[in-house]
């Protein structure tokens, strides 16, 4: 009898919920800090996972929402993986696993408990289709007043690395870590959150192949060894919408810079004896290629991986007590020194660019 007074409410949510037409993620995405919710518990009854995500429901009804409650009303046996209602651990996941439903939405919600004797419930929607959307909320309960109050202040508690590009939030169901990780083709970077009794906090960052990458790397420039790479940014160099991967040290001494859309390409690097310059479509390592020699290498980039290899390399001139004509080669082949400075020109300036590093968790 306890049990199904408890069920109750859950029940009476769904029955209403059932009518209430969708709303779609990005109204949500772009809306859900604007209003408080009511979450319906008996006086002396603690709010669970369900009833706190009945409450979203009811303000911010959705397709996996509506889902995930008839499923709990069931009480059907859950696999682990696509559909889980754990009461105990203040969690729930929705995924649709029939090719036939009318959404492709997935969910999940947990809560923590804050030190302050609140709760603070987190959701996390995202979609492929239409297009692709990524959505995470965040509320404090105070059950005094039965209310979910948006937490506004973690409303931007992640940012992309590089905009409009594919991430995933994922709750803890055990443990208190949340966890973002975003997907650069060959590489992932994963955004860890600790808990600090009140919100998720100081996220450690690492990048599934940095170690693949340090050693193409230290294959190449083999100047300096102890360098390691301990930050990250993202950059369009050839802006086509996707990004290449820029590591350095912490000292700034050891930079490269690495297509990463479909494999992991060194384009160029930079370690006291080399340097990088960027430019229009393009990025150059130049700098010493061996005793008494010179070099500028340039990396010609389309749909994010190397087109083309310019050379442009000089030897010592005893004679002439300089350093001789430029010798250029496309790809492997000796051109004319008209044929290359034109490219050369073609590229325009070298920029610097504004980039937003981030540090590397040491592991």
């Amino acid at each position: 009898m306890k049990k199904l007074l408890l069920l109750l409410p859950m029940m009476a949510f769904a029955i209403g919920l059932s009518a209430q037409k969708n709303v779609p993620l990005d109204q949500i995405r772009d809306g859900w800090q604007s209003k408080n919710l009511e979450v319906s518990v008996n006086d002396k009854q603690q709010a669970n996972i369900l009833q706190l995500v009945a409450a979203f429901q009811q303000g911010w009804p959705t397709y996996s929402g509506g889902e995930l409650l008839k499923f709990a009303k069931s009480q059907e046996k859950y696999d682990n993986t696509d559909k889980v209602v754990d009461l105990k651990n203040g969690f729930v996941r929705y995924s649709e696993d029939d090719p036939e439903a009318e959404s492709d939405e997935y969910l999940e919600a947990c809560v923590w408990n804050r030190k302050n004797g609140h709760k603070l419930l987190a959701i996390t929607m995202f979609h492929m289709t239409p297009s692709e959307l990524v959505l995470i909320c965040f509320y404090d309960y105070d059950p005094a007043t039965q209310t979910l109050k948006p937490e506004k202040s973690l409303a931007n508690l992640f940012t992309p690395s590089f905009p409009s590009y594919r991430y995933r939030a994922w709750l803890p169901q055990k443990g208190k870590n949340l966890v973002v990780e975003e997907f650069f083709g060959a590489i992932t970077i994963k955004h860890t959150y600790g808990w600090d009794g009140m919100q998720p906090t100081n996220p450690q960052v690492t990048i599934d192949r940095l170690g693949e990458c340090q050693a193409l790397f230290n294959e190449d420039y083999y100047g300096n060894f102890s360098a390691q790479f301990s930050q990250y940014a993202m950059m369009d160099i050839d802006h086509d919408g996707v990004p290449e991967l820029l590591l350095q040290s912490e000292d700034e001494s050891t930079r490269a810079a690495y297509s990463v859309a479909l494999t992991i390409n060194l384009l160029a690097g930079e370690n006291g004896v080399r340097f990088l310059s960027f430019y229009k479509n393009a990025v150059c390592h130049s700098g010493s290629c061996g005793a008494l020699c010179l070099s500028s290498v340039y990396v010609l980039l389309s749909e994010s991986s190397p087109k083309s290899y310019l050379r442009d390399e000089s030897e010592w001139d005893y004679q002439l007590d300089d350093y001789g004509e430029s010798v250029y080669t496309l790809d492997g082949t000796e051109i004319s020194k008209e044929e290359g400075e034109a490219m050369v020109r073609q590229l325009g300036e070298s920029y610097e660019p504004k980039l937003k590093w981030t540090k590397l968790a040491v592991e």
